[in-house]
């Protein structure tokens, strides 16, 4: 297989980068696959053969749709896309996925609150609770398991 070139490995940053953005279910798929080739007219991506299985739920319309509007967004209009089943090196292009903000660790730590005591007359006398019986016509039960 061709190793990937500067050009490719920067699309396929930007192309993943983009897709995030939108669709985080696209993403997760995208960063186990890899770029193959890239010409005038179609991105080639391929997934290595432990996650073939893959192929078969993101290779559908409404993906191809969202990769190519992506592609256009980059500057890389009219572009067709193709998924393969491939060995990619080793070395492939791998897009690092941003760590979460709430996992940061610049993020402070939550304090856990003390737990609020439960009283059920207050519970079925309050207004709001009341209301939501009358709107859907409800009752409260007591279940034991």
């Amino acid at each position: 297989m061709p190793a990937v070139t500067a050009e490719l490995a920067g699309l396929w940053t930007k192309l993943v980068e983009a897709v995030s953005r939108v669709s985080p279910f696209i993403r997760t798929y995208l960063l186990e696959a890899g770029p193959v080739s890239f010409d005038k007219t179609t991105l080639v991506i391929g997934f290595d053969p432990e996650f073939a299985d893959h192929l078969a739920l993101i290779d559908n319309a409404r993906n191809h749709a969202l990769l190519q509007t992506k592609l256009a967004e980059i500057g890389h209009p009219h572009m067709q896309i193709k998924f393969i089943k491939a060995e990619l090196p080793a070395d492939r292009v791998r897009v690092t996925p941003p760590m979460p903000a709430a996992t940061s660790a610049a993020a402070p730590a939550k304090e856990k609150s003390a737990p609020i005591a439960f009283n059920k007359n207050d519970f079925k006398n309050d207004p709001l609770i009341q209301k939501a019986l009358e709107i859907f016509k409800g009752q409260i039960v007591e279940v034991r398991a």
